[in-house]
C-alpha cells in the first residue's frame, strides 16, 4: 500500500488546514525548524494505528485550541482501493471510508475505535505500532548514542474534578442568533469540504481512464508494428508446423551430401591427375615407329642403288626390322590409349555418380526448397530463422492483443472513450461546484469551539459535567514513541523484518548487510566501505584502509549515518513481501550537503521499489523531477 494524502487541522502548531498530497515513489517534504515535520511524521503513525487513549491523542490537541484538532490520512490498499481513516483528537473519535467509483464520494464503513483499528491492522497484517516505528519510520535521532530522556511521570489517574452548580442563565434571542449562524457556517464550509473532496476524488478517477486509455494507445502502436512486421513475413503464413524438423532433417542430409561429394570429388580429382601423367598416343611422334619407318626407307634405297649382288641379302634384313620397329611404336601407342580411356571411364562413373547425388538431394529436399523460393530465402538456414522469426511475431501479437483487452478492463475503445468523456464533464461540474463553495471553506474547528461555547454558555451544568474527568480516564499521558539510540540492536531489528515478512534470518541478515554496505559506501564517498552487525548487535563499519570501527567509537554524525544506511537496506531487503511507506523525520541533519544529497539519491532508487517519504529541513535536497512540497 501507499500514502495518497495527508491532512490536518487544529494538530500542534497547526491551526489553518493543512494539506500534503504523495505519489508512490521517493517524496521530499520541506520545512524550517519548528515547521512541523515531525507532528506530520507523528501523524501519520498515529492514523495507521489508531487507539482510543486519551493521553496519546492530548499529544496531537492544538497548543492555542484543544478541542479542535482532527487529521486524515487517505491510502491506497493492496486491493486496488482508496481508504480514508480520520481521527478527532480532541474529541476522541476515529471513522474509516472507503472511496466508492460509482458515487464519486467516500462511504463510511467503520466509526468506532475496535473496528477501524481491526480494519488497519488486517492492511497491516502482523505489524503493531511498533514494527513499524522500528522498521519503517527514522527519526533525526536514531543514531545519536543516548538514550532519550524518560517522559516526566503523571499520575495514572486524574482528579475527578466536582462540578460547581451555577445559577442558570437566561437564553437572549441574540445567542440563538449567532448559533443558527454558527451552525449554518458550519454547515457550508463542510459542502465546501465534501465538494473539494468529491472533486478530487473525480480527478483522480479521470486520471485513472486516462491512463487506461494511454495504456491502450501504448500496445495499440506496439500492435500496428507488430503486424507491419508479420506482413513482410507473411510468406511464412502457409509454412508446416513441423517446418524445424524437416529442416534439421534437410540440414542432416545436406551434410552427408557434401561428405560424399568431397569424397568424389577427391577421387576425380586423382584418376584426373593420373590420367593426365599418361600422354596421348601418336605414331607420328613415337620414336619406334619413326625409327622402323627411316630403316624401312634406308633398306629399300640401299637394295635398290647401294647393294652389290652379294649383298643383295641384306635387304630382307633392312625390311625386317624396319617392320618390327613400327609394330613396336604401334603398340606402345595403343597401350597408353587404353590406359588412358580407362582411367577416363573411371573419371565418367565418379562425375555420375556425383551427380546421382547432387539428384537424389534436390529430390528429397524439393519441399524445403519450393518453401525457401516462397519466402525468399537463399539457405536453410535464413529459412529457419525467418519461420523463428514469424512465429516469435505471432506470440508477441496475441499476447500485446491481450494486453489491449486487459487495458480497457474489458470494454470495447468507444465505451472507455465515452466513459472518459462523461467523466471529464463531472469533474469540470464538481470543480465548478467546489469553486463555488470555496468561499465558504474557514477554519470549521473555530466554529465548533465557538459553538461549542455558546452552547456550554447556556447550558453551564451540563457542559460543566461533560467537560469533568473521572478516576482512570484516558489512563497515563503516552507521548509518541521516539526510537532512542541506546536501543540500536540491528539484529533486534532485522529480527523484526524476518517476523513481518516472513524472510529466514539466514537469508535476510546478508541481504540487509550487503544493501546496507552498498549505501554506506556511496553516501560516504567511499571513506566506510562495509558494514556488519557486532556479536552484541550494534553496527559495526570498516573504513577503506581496513580498520574496524565499532558503534560506540563513531561520532555523532557517522552513527546517524550507519543507522540510516542499515534502516534502508533493512526496508530494501523485504521490499518484495511488505511494501509499506517509509518515513523520515530529518535524518540527515548531523550530515554535510553532499552526504545529505548522496542519501538522497540512495532514498531515490529506494523509491522505486517502495514509497518514501522524506520530511527535511534542507530545500537544496530537491531535486527536478522528485515529488515535492512545502509544509507551511
Amino acid at each position: 500500500m501507499f500514502l495518497v494524502e495527508l491532512v490536518m487541522q487544529g494538530v500542534r502548531g497547526f491551526q489553518r488546514l493543512v494539506r500534503l498530497r504523495f505519489q508512490g515513489g521517493f517524496n521530499i517534504i520541506t520545512a524550517g525548524n519548528e515547521g512541523g515535520k515531525t507532528t506530520a511524521a507523528d501523524s501519520i503513525v498515529r492514523l495507521l494505528f489508531p487507539v482510543n487513549d486519551a493521553g496519546r491523542m492530548e499529544a496531537f490537541t492544538s497548543r492555542a485550541a484543544s478541542d479542535g484538532s482532527r487529521a486524515a490520512l487517505v491510502m491506497f490498499s493492496d486491493d486496488q482501493a482508496y481508504f480514508r481513516v480520520i481521527q478527532d483528537f480532541s474529541k476522541h473519535a476515529v471513522n474509516l471510508s472507503r472511496y466508492n467509483t460509482s458515487t464519486k464520494d467516500f462511504t463510511l464503513v467503520h466509526k468506532d475505535w475496535t473496528s477501524t483499528a481491526g480494519f488497519l491492522a488486517g492492511m497491516l497484517p502482523g505489524m503493531s505500532e511498533e514494527d513499524y516505528g522500528r522498521l519503517f519510520v527514522l527519526r533525526r535521532d536514531s543514531g545519536a548514542g543516548l538514550a532519550a530522556p524518560a517522559a516526566p511521570a503523571e499520575p495514572a489517574h486524574r482528579p475527578a474534578a466536582v462540578p460547581q452548580p451555577r445559577p442558570a442563565a437566561p437564553r437572549p434571542a441574540a445567542q440563538d442568533g449567532r448559533l443558527a449562524e454558527l451552525r449554518e457556517t458550519l454547515r457550508k464550509a463542510e459542502e465546501a469540504a465534501d465538494a473539494e473532496y468529491k472533486a478530487d476524488a473525480a480527478r483522480i478517477r479521470q486520471g485513472e481512464i486516462a491512463k487506461k486509455l494511454e495504456r491502450f494507445a501504448e500496445s495499440g502502436r506496439q500492435v500496428a508494428g507488430l503486424e507491419a512486421q508479420l506482413a513482410e513475413l507473411k510468406a511464412c503464413e502457409n509454412l508446416p508446423a513441423d517446418l524445424l524438423d524437416l529442416i534439421s532433417a534437410h540440414e542432416q542430409e545436406e551434410t552427408q551430401k557434401r561428405v560424399k561429394i568431397d569424397d568424389v570429388d577427391r577421387d576425380i580429382e586423382g584418376l584426373t591427375i593420373q590420367r593426365d601423367t599418361i600422354p596421348q598416343a601418336n605414331l607420328l611422334s613415337d620414336k619406334l615407329f619413326v625409327a622402323g619407318v627411316a630403316v624401312g626407307a634406308l633398306a629399300l634405297v640401299a637394295g635398290l642403288f647401294l647393294l652389290s649382288e652379294e649383298q643383295a641379302a641384306f635387304f630382307p634384313l633392312g625390311i625386317l626390322g624396319s617392320l618390327l620397329l613400327i609394330a613396336a611404336g604401334w603398340y606402345n601407342g595403343t597401350r597408353r590409349n587404353a590406359q588412358r580411356k580407362a582411367v577416363q571411364r573411371e573419371i565418367d562413373t565418379l562425375v555420375k555418380e556425383r551427380a546421382d547425388i547432387e539428384r537424389k538431394f534436390q529430390e528429397s529436399g524439393a519441399a524445403i526448397m519450393k518453401y525457401m523460393q516462397a519466402t525468399g530465402s537463399t539457405s536453410a538456414a535464413m529459412l529457419k530463422e525467418k519461420a523463428e522469426n514469424y512465429r516469435h511475431l505471432q506470440e508477441m501479437y496475441r499476447d500485446m492483443v491481450e494486453q489491449q483487452r486487459l487495458a480497457l478492463g474489458g470494454q470495447q475503445m468507444e465505451e472507455v472513450q465515452a466513459e472518459l468523456a462523461t467523466q471529464q464533464k463531472e469533474t469540470a461540474s464538481l470543480e465548478q461546484a467546489a469553486k463555488d463553495l470555496a468561499k465558504y471553506a474557514v477554519d470549521t474547528y473555530s466554529v465548533r469551539q465557538e459553538i461549542d461555547r455558546i452552547e456550554s454558555e447556556m447550558s453551564p451544568a451540563a457542559a460543566e459535567a461533560d467537560l469533568s474527568f473521572t478516576p482512570g480516564f484516558g489512563g497515563e499521558f503516552m507521548p509518541p514513541a521516539h526510537q532512542a539510540a541506546s536501543g540500536v540492536n540491528i539484529l533486534a531489528d532485522i529480527a523484526v523484518a524476518s517476523r513481518v515478512s516472513g524472510v529466514e534470518m539466514d537469508t535476510l541478515v546478508p541481504a540487509v548487510e550487503s544493501a546496507a554496505q552498498r549505501n554506506l559506501t556511496a553516501v560516504s564517498g567511499g571513506a566506510y566501505i562495509k558494514i556488519e552487525s557486532g556479536p552484541d548487535g550494534l553496527p559495526v563499519i570498516h573504513d577503506r584502509s581496513g580498520i574496524r570501527l565499532p558503534f560506540a567509537a563513531l561520532s555523532h554524525s557517522t552513527r546517524e549515518l550507519a543507522c540510516f544506511c542499515l534502516r534502508t537496506g533493512i526496508v530494501e531487503a523485504i521490499a518484495g513481501k511488505r511494501r509499506l511507506p517509509c518515513i523520515l523525520d530529518d535524518p540527515f541533519i548531523g550530515m554535510d550537503l553532499a552526504r545529505q544529497q548522496a542519501a538522497c539519491q540512495v532514498l531515490r532508487v529506494l523509491g522505486a521499489k517502495t514509497q518514501v517519504i522524506l520530511f527535511t529541513s534542507n530545500p537544496a535536497l530537491k531535486a527536478p523531477n522528485d515529488a515535492a512540497a512545502e509544509l507551511k
